[in-house]
């Protein structure tokens, strides 16, 4: 029996699905700059882009040629980034005068940068994608489906290579691109349904490359946080990635030293600044520019004192500590060194232990009345640059923010506010399980505990809700002061705290996370971490030197004295905390006062550091999720639609069906399955039947060169006459189909490599 492959379904049919493809295309990567402008706003204007690219594009499907079309897209995307170029400030003149700088960027951009850290990145996303929403669907109406494609393919391919478009968006984008040609070659071929083997395959293809085959090059490498740092401690969190501050749920505390500063005065070390917040992690948005020798970095606007300092790596690292605001570094490292936008000083390399750096910073040291009186004279690009929220955030929370400063009248004021509202009403942990959804949302409204990460983010973004420019600020506390002007610095004291911008002085640190509880806790971890520590020694001492008591005195007195020297770290009194009410006179002391950020040593901690421990615990079995099961499927379609297009299939029913006849029918039929057995097994000894040949005349053809072959055995021709019985007499009966069939199996089996060869010698 043969599968009608024409089909019944009609050309109309495949041109809806072919539009629908188009479609699916286009929102696979509309959706990639959705998660953009839901982050720094414009999703609404957005969407109003596609429709209206959709419609006009309709429209002029029957009115406009398709050269015309394509300069008619080139012509909206080029007033699209003239327009980005004169809001990020570069103007359009930068096109000829800065074509290096402009090509840089690009290049930047297609070796894994995100949108999320380009400065203008709603507006870069409203200015890309008019251009092919509008042409690919154009030609999608026009019928040129194959052409259709390649605009819709081209922006999806460039945001693979940004990193923003995730594997499941590619593969929804590709299956729509495959899917819009497949359809549309159903649609020339008036429906018939003869190639969908071949659509199968390509599909199958085209999933199995986009799985195997890395678009993205692999951008400079990132240095670790330290040594050992990884995912699901708050050391690796927080600063693990070059661009990127995560959020985690529970975390660990390490007391590994990491490195050690002389300094004349402590202060909180800083190693990262961010500016964009995402709902669940933090971004640092712009490129870093390399230094160089001497190159001042930071220049507050206010008075500052001058800070020198001297940091040396005793681990490996990958950020560089610095006191607020580094102006300029001196040491080896300089040639490896890049300064953000945000004018703070990030390696290029790995810091490996024993590297050593000399900073000159310019530390603001602003006065309470100073603050209280600055105003709100805020800089354009401190305003533009500070204020970002997700565009999806709650009225809820803006409320709840209000309430909180409710009685404050300055920036300085709300400041306060929430920093001692964010102290006293939520207590210090880190056994927290990190929320769905807006992250500072949750901590305000939901949650009762958390750690750094949480109050540095909430108080931030609730800055911003009251207009006050804020950034989101990481690093290290203190540390321990081992020596006059000598302080060590361990995993357990990084930190995350707040950044505030004053007209007239600049950025000033707030300290939003209760030092007294944190300091508790951190010593219990500490003293947890050096009593295992202690026990480990003891157990070696006792196996190579079981009988040597004094070693192991000696080895018993080793907890006590790290204990008093981490919980003089952990205890910094140099450092004030935050008053329970904020300053109402000129005379009350504030936390500003000091340059360093007020509270004690705050800061959780990360990189675990019992190796042991993590070589035994087991990798968690892999999730099958959706996405695996619908490649898993992809892949199998195509599997058989490939053997199926081979031909497998039909060679494989053909091979079966010549050496078993298979259930028995009528007699009659059975006659006619018997010969047509028979003429395959003629055809791949001899040669198949021509169509101008009978079966009798084939036969005598093959009798007169066979010798000894199939067609000289004379019961070849019983089968014959049964079969022209059958098809041209009266037909046979059950006895005469019965034998012909016996004929061909005994024929086919004396052929089978294995039964032939023992047939023909008699076993």
């Amino acid at each position: 029996m043969r599968l009608d492959t024409d089909g019944t379904v009609g050309p109309t049919v495949f041109r809806l699905l072919a539009l629908g493809c188009v479609l699916i295309l286009t929102a696979s990567y509309v959706s990639v700059l959705l998660d953009v402008t839901r982050v720094v706003g414009g999703t609404r204007t957005l969407f109003a882009l596609v429709g209206s690219m959709l419609v006009v594009a309709t429209i002029l499907a029957r009115a406009i040629r398709p050269r015309t079309a394509t300069v008619a897209a080139l012509v909206a995307g080029a007033v699209g980034f003239a327009y980005y170029l004169e809001t990020s400030g570069l103007g359009v003149g930068v096109v000829v005068s800065g074509t290096d700088a402009l090509l840089e960027d690009v290049l930047t951009l297609v070796t894994g940068m995100p949108l999320l850290r380009m400065i203008e990145a709603g507006i870069w996303t409203l200015a890309f994608v008019p251009a092919p929403v509008f042409l690919s669907w154009y030609l999608a109406v026009q019928g040129r489906y194959a052409s259709s494609v390649v605009p819709g393919g081209a922006a999806l391919l460039f945001l693979v290579l940004t990193g923003d478009a995730g594997t499941a968006v590619t593969l929804i984008g590709t299956l729509g691109a495959i899917g819009t040609i497949g359809f549309g070659e159903l649609e020339r071929r008036g429906g018939s349904i003869a190639q969908a083997d071949l659509i199968a395959v390509l599909f199958a293809l085209i999933v199995a490359l986009s799985l195997s085959v890395t678009f993205v090059p692999a951008g400079p490498a990132t240095p670790t946080t330290a040594g050992g740092a990884s995912d699901g401690t708050l050391e690796g969190t927080i600063d693990s990635a070059s661009e990127r501050s995560g959020i985690s749920g529970q975390v660990d505390l390490s007391p590994e030293v990491r490195f050690t500063v002389e300094s004349d005065r402590p202060s909180y070390w800083r190693t990262g600044i961010y500016d964009r917040f995402t709902g669940d992690e933090w971004v640092r948005t712009g490129t870093e520019r390399p230094l160089e020798d001497g190159d001042a970095i930071a220049n507050p606007p206010g008075p500052t004192h001058q800070h020198r300092h001297v940091v040396t790596a005793e681990t490996e690292l990958g950020v560089m500590p610095a006191v607020p605001e580094p102006a300029s570094i001196e040491g080896d490292i300089v040639e490896h060194t890049e300064v953000s936008r945000h004018g703070h000083v990030h390696p290029t390399t790995t810091l490996i232990e024993g590297d050593t750096y000399v900073v000159e910073s310019a530390v603001v040291t602003p006065q309470p009345d100073e603050l209280r009186e600055a105003g709100t004279d805020y800089p354009d690009e401190i305003r533009d640059h500070y204020l970002q929220r997700p565009e999806e955030t709650s009225s809820e929370f803006e409320d709840r923010t209000a309430e909180i400063t409710a009685d404050a009248e300055t920036p300085y004021e709300k400041a306060v506010a929430i920093e001692r509202h964010l102290r006293s009403s939520k207590e210090y942990s880190l056994d927290v399980e990190r929320p769905d959804g807006n992250v500072a949302e949750q901590f305000l409204l939901e949650m009762d505990e958390g750690y750094c990460v949480y109050f540095a983010t909430a108080m931030t973004q609730m800055l911003r809700a009251e207009d006050v420019p804020a950034r989101y600020v990481t690093g290290y506390t203190s540390g321990e002061q081992i020596d006059d002007g000598e302080y060590v610095v361990r995993g357990l004291d990084a930190h995350a705290w707040v950044e505030v911008y004053f007209p007239e002085t600049g950025w000033v640190a707030f300290e939003p996370t209760p030092s007294s509880e944190r300091d508790s806790v951190h010593e219990e971890h500490l003293e947890d971490a050096q009593e295992d520590e202690a026990e480990g020694e003891d157990d070696d001492e006792l196996e190579d030197e079981p009988d040597d008591e004094s070693d192991a005195d000696e080895t018993d007195d080793e907890p006590d004295d790290a204990t008093d020297e981490e919980g003089d770290g952990a205890t910094d009194d140099s450092i004030p905390d935050v008053d329970d009410e904020p300053p109402t006179t000129d005379s009350e002391p504030d936390p500003r006062d000091d340059p360093s950020p007020p509270g004690g040593p705050q800061g959780p901690i990360d990189t675990s550091t019992d190796d042991g421990d993590d070589d035994r615990e087991l990798s968690p079995p892999v999730a099958i999720t959706r996405e695996l099961l619908t490649i898993a499927a992809v892949l199998f379609v195509g599997l058989v639609a490939g053997v199926h297009r081979a031909g497998a299939i039909a060679s494989a029913r053909r091979t079966v069906g010549l050496f078993w006849h298979g259930r028995r029918r009528d007699p009659t039929s059975d006659a006619e399955r018997a010969y047509r057995r028979l003429e395959a097994l003629l055809a791949r000894e001899y040669r198949p039947r021509r169509d101008d040949e009978s079966a009798r005349e084939y036969l005598s053809a093959l009798e007169t060169r066979s010798g000894e072959g199939v067609a000289s055995d004379p019961q070849v021709r019983t089968v014959l006459e049964r079969y022209e019985r059958a098809v041209y007499g009266g037909g046979v009966d059950r006895e005469d189909a019965d034998e012909a069939i016996e004929i061909v199996d005994r024929l086919t089996r004396e052929r089978l490599p294995v039964v032939g060869r023992s047939a023909a010698t008699g076993r």
